[in-house]
């Protein structure tokens, strides 16, 4: 492989710190959920449980250990794959946690139900640049598999937002 950028990647980001923040993270999110009632403890358990067998994989990936080889081909990883080949700027990577800001303040808005196909539709049109139909057909997407997902099979209501919740912000 040819000696490009990527290759020099921050070892604060090849090592196994990153992993090992999210492997916690998912712990005490896990830790967490199984407070929550039944029903509502659900999507965060298996969120939680499958970021945490994630990590794990980073884990072995990054590691010297047998078979860590397979991991990173299997699972793709690997910064100097065609996939990795940049280092994003500053600026695009404050670009992207402002779109995460974004999905979360649409979040408490308007609702998961809502907010979901119409970040979807609008990250694939700004941040894709692709066409308005494509954007549409997204969003759509989304809808329709949250609420095949949640509502219809698991018959759970997803957040509506602070604009529908009686006493709306001041319930917060």
């Amino acid at each position: 492989m040819l000696d490009t950028e990527s290759t020099k990647a921050p070892a604060a980001v090849t090592s196994i710190w990153p992993a090992v923040v999210l492997l916690v993270f998912a712990c005490v999110m896990l830790a967490v959920s199984w407070g929550y009632p039944p029903v509502a403890a659900r999507f965060p358990v298996m969120v939680a449980s499958a970021m945490i067998a994630l990590t794990f994989l980073d884990l072995w990936s990054r590691s010297g250990l047998p078979g860590a080889d397979a991991v990173t081909t299997i699972g793709g990883a690997e910064f100097r794959r065609r996939e990795m080949m940049h280092n994003p700027s500053f600026a695009n990577q404050a670009e992207c946690v402002g779109w995460i800001a974004l999905a979360f303040a649409l979040m408490a808005t308007v609702g998961i139900l809502a907010a979901s196909p119409i970040f979807a539709a609008a990250f694939v049109r700004l941040r894709g640049k692709r066409t308005l139909a494509v954007a549409a057909i997204v969003g759509l997407g989304v809808l329709g598999f949250q609420f095949a997902v949640f509502e219809w099979a698991l018959d759970y209501e997803l957040y509506r937002g602070l604009l529908s919740s009686s006493g709306g912000v001041s319930a917060w």
